[in-house]
């Protein structure tokens, strides 16, 4: 009994104590947190902002060149002096795409890449104003040439759009540059070329006489039809047109044609045969007629011979009658 009095005591005192330091215990005070910093979210993998493709509504064939020679192929490096191509503009407008002939180089190589990029300058391939940017890279030339019936070891029409706006003005040269090529390679690209300088207003940076097989396209927009169709309507003023109509009309384009065989080897250019003598077909020749006697000139022999014979006959036949 005396055992269970002591227990009792004890744990009334332990609650006494515990409501005690209950009691004394200060009040809570606020802690302080350090301030949050929100991290931008990054995300990973995602591609870099790249410019638009032109928005345009008539396109035209501009520059070409269509001659090659059998098995004569180039490429494009990413190293200033070996990665460009140049031609000069024909019409002004926008540049939309660039057709290449030639096929997909090896895809297993430690000399080509994936695929390239780049973009354009204006009159200097290193120091003219840079505009806009394109890409191509091995697998797109695989689909464009199967597109065409053609396996990756055949050459066919490769086509590179251009993304952003490049303006073309009539008579200034214009450089595509390579800027880099994937995989840490140094070339990209089987594409044919022709030697002898064929096309003048350009060139390819391999050599002054080589030109690559191209063909460039020019768009125009909206903005650049309407003037060109307010200029027009101060000397045509009955043929109006509206930019209704042409946004409306469908864009047709001729798919481009195959290039021109090489037929001479020792040349690298098609013969043309020409007659040793031209014809001007619109010339007109005189019909010279052969000059008509006239009477003042001397007769011949035989007249005089004959005309004496029939005086003489006439002659003596009137002086025997007189007798």
């Amino acid at each position: 009994m005396k055992i269970f009095r002591n227990l009792t005591a004890l744990f009334f005192f332990f609650i006494f104590l515990s409501s005690c330091s209950e009691d004394s215990e200060d009040p809570d005070e606020p802690i302080e947190l350090p301030p949050v910093i929100e991290m931008k979210k990054i995300a990973l993998g995602k591609p870099p902002s790249r410019l638009e493709f032109p928005v345009v509504f008539i396109e035209e064939l501009d520059q070409f060149q269509e001659y090659f020679k059998e098995q004569h192929e180039t490429s494009f490096s990413h190293v200033p002096n070996k990665n460009w191509m140049s031609f000069t503009a024909g019409k002004d407008g926008v540049l939309t795409k660039i057709l290449l002939f030639g096929k997909a180089n090896y895809q297993v190589s430690e000399h080509y890449g994936s695929g390239m990029r780049g973009f354009v300058r204006e009159s200097n391939p290193q120091k003219g104003p840079r505009l806009g940017e394109w890409e191509l890279t091995r697998d797109e030339i695989v689909n464009q040439l199967a597109a065409q019936g053609l396996n990756e070891t055949q050459a066919g029409w490769i086509t590179i759009r251009m993304r952003g706006d490049i303006p073309q003005e009539l008579g200034k040269t214009y450089f595509l540059i390579c800027k880099e090529i994937d995989d840490g390679k140094p070339w990209f690209g089987a594409f044919a070329f022709s030697e002898g300088n064929s096309y003048l207003p350009g060139r390819h940076w391999l050599h002054p006489d080589h030109d690559l097989v191209f063909r460039s396209y020019v768009g125009k927009t909206s903005e650049q039809i309407a003037k060109e169709q307010k200029s027009a309507a101060n000397f045509q003023p009955a043929q109006p047109k509206t930019t209704e109509n042409i946004i409306n009309s469908p864009v047709l384009q001729p798919p481009p044609p195959k290039p021109m065989v090489d037929k001479n080897p020792s040349i690298g250019l098609p013969v043309e045969y020409k007659p040793a003598v031209e014809v001007d077909p619109n010339r007109i020749t005189p019909t010279v007629l052969p000059p008509e006697k006239s009477s003042t000139e001397p007769k011949n022999d035989m007249e005089e011979v004959e005309n004496k014979s029939l005086f003489d006959r006439l002659f003596k036949k009137s002086s025997t009658k007189e007798k």
